[in-house]
């Protein structure tokens, strides 16, 4: 009975952490997330592996060594009691934590056959795309869990983004509001991978009902039309610049199927600079690293400039799409050598350390916008800036504030639309957006499921659904969507 005893306290205490581990390192995790993740599983650094262990196989052990010690003073019985309680108290708190029953309605969800492509989705194969006279090359940023958020000073104490606020000042931001603001975060698209492809194709990412059917090896997502396949047809030289694996989430699966652009990740640039390992101090170890095998924003900004550099030699118009890193989790990575601490100091708790991280990171992007200006082929060039998703885990900003994700375009071809504040809008929305901001002409203004912001018409929660609406039905099974996961109809069937 006391070993029974310590194996229930070992895996209550394991579940409860592990469950406090995960919300805390990625927020609120959706079941699509996790379904994705554990077909593909995500390329993380052993510092992740670290900070699990230590955080719950480590203090599970020291828990059980303590009952052990409270087991000498009762009677076995006492403590198998007490370690019942223990373990309920642990499920009910797991529950409530990684709200389990929103996964488990996801789930059902994910199970029920929809319609709502049938009745939204335009395919880009059959909507008329007029290629424009004069080709513009494209500069798309993403800016890892960039929130318009973090200029409130109602959250924050203050701007921390003021050189970003003032780029979307002096240009075109779509806003959720009158001020800055941004565009509504989607369950389907709360992760990296997942705003990659809802930004790029304007469609969601997500796995039929039989995941282990998937095979991203045979094409990741062939059936859909994407913005570099769109811009290959019209012959861009393609360029993709990412900090970590390309490997990473199947990113080079997504971009071998659509527009196979070269790809620069921390293994091309390793292999041609003999790159090391980034290591964190211990006074730094505050910030949370999760990569090791990265590129910080520092050295891709400057990499970034080499390849603009290369691509504008080139008789052609490029496009070339930059993933920033630095702001992973909101407090990835702070570079103290290039950037002001301004907000903080060691005695602060590590909560906070978010501040430094983000205002270096906006400071950086402006300054590589500033570069961008002075060159010779910025006249003809746009300059799209978008954050991927909303900062992830729960120590930043708590329920209820009012987030959108951030979003400028730069030098647009296109007029200035009638109407840029208050928009209700997606990730959805940015492919068919891009295209028109660069001239082309998208008949009736939709493209996937996503509504150019240039073309007057409305987004599908402009047309009367609301975010929950919307993240209901794409939780849902599809005939046309696993055409687009596929290339290929496949029946989808309840199990």
């Amino acid at each position: 009975m006391k070993i029974l005893s310590l194996i229930i306290i070992f895996a209550s205490y394991m579940l409860v952490s592990t469950s406090s581990w995960i919300v805390r390192k990625f927020g609120e995790v959706t079941y699509e997330q996790l379904v994705f993740h554990s077909n593909i599983p995500l390329d993380t650094d052993a510092r992740l592996i670290k900070s699990y262990f230590q955080n719950t196989f480590m203090v599970a052990i020291i828990v059980v060594l303590v009952f052990c010690y409270v087991l000498r003073k009762i009677s076995l019985k006492k403590g198998f009691i007490a370690s019942l309680v223990f373990s309920v108290f642990c499920l009910v708190y797991s529950f409530n934590v990684l709200n389990v029953k929103e996964l488990l309605d996801e789930k059902n969800n994910h199970r029920k056959i929809s319609t709502f492509y049938e009745m939204h989705y335009r395919d880009p194969l059959e909507t008329k795309i007029t290629s424009p006279q004069i080709k513009k090359n494209l500069i798309l940023i993403f800016s890892e869990s960039m929130e318009t958020t973090y200029a409130s000073k109602e959250y924050n104490g203050d701007n921390l983004i003021p050189e970003l606020s003032e780029i979307a000042k002096d240009n075109i931001n779509f806003s959720h509001n009158d001020e800055l603001g941004g565009f509504y975060n989607l369950k389907v698209a709360g992760y990296t991978q997942a705003s990659l492809i809802a930004q790029l194709c304007a469609v969601p990412l997500r796995l039929p009902i039989d995941s282990a059917r998937y095979r991203p090896k045979n094409g990741f997502l062939p059936g859909a039309t994407c913005l570099y396949d769109v811009l290959k047809k019209d012959d861009y030289n393609l360029s993709f610049m990412y900090g970590t694996l390309k490997e990473s989430s199947g990113t080079d699966k997504f971009f071998a199927t659509h527009g196979n652009p070269k790809i620069l990740d921390w293994n091309f640039y390793t292999k041609r600079d003999n790159l090391v390992e980034n290591k964190v101090e211990k006074k730094a170890a505050k910030y949370n690293s999760f990569f090791k095998k990265a590129l910080r924003d520092e050295a891709l900004f400057t990499y970034a400039k080499e390849e603009l550099n290369e691509l504008n030699k080139e008789n052609k118009p490029f496009a070339f799409i930059i993933m920033t890193l630095d702001t992973h989790f909101g407090t990835e990575y702070f570079d103290a050598k290039n950037c002001e601490t301004k907000y903080h100091d060691k005695d602060v708790p590590d909560n906070f350390n978010y501040k430094n991280v983000v205002s270096c990171s906006s400071s950086k992007i402006a300054n590589f916008i500033n570069y961008l200006k002075a060159q010779p082929f910025y006249d003809n060039t746009e300059i799209v800036i978008v954050g991927d998703h909303l900062t992830m885990g729960n120590n930043i900003f708590e329920k209820g504030a009012d987030r959108a994700i951030y979003n400028v375009y730069m030098n647009p071809s296109h007029d200035m639309p009638s109407k840029i504040k208050n928009r209700k809008f997606t990730a959805l929305d940015t492919m068919p957006t891009i295209l028109e901001s660069l001239g082309y002409e998208i008949d009736g203004g939709k493209l996937g499921l996503g509504t150019s912001l240039f073309s007057g018409k409305q987004t599908l929660l402009e047309e009367g659904m609301t975010v929950e609406e919307l993240n209901y039905e794409l939780e849902k099974q599809s005939h046309v969507y696993n055409k687009i996961l596929y290339g290929k109809d496949v029946e989808a069937s309840k199990k």
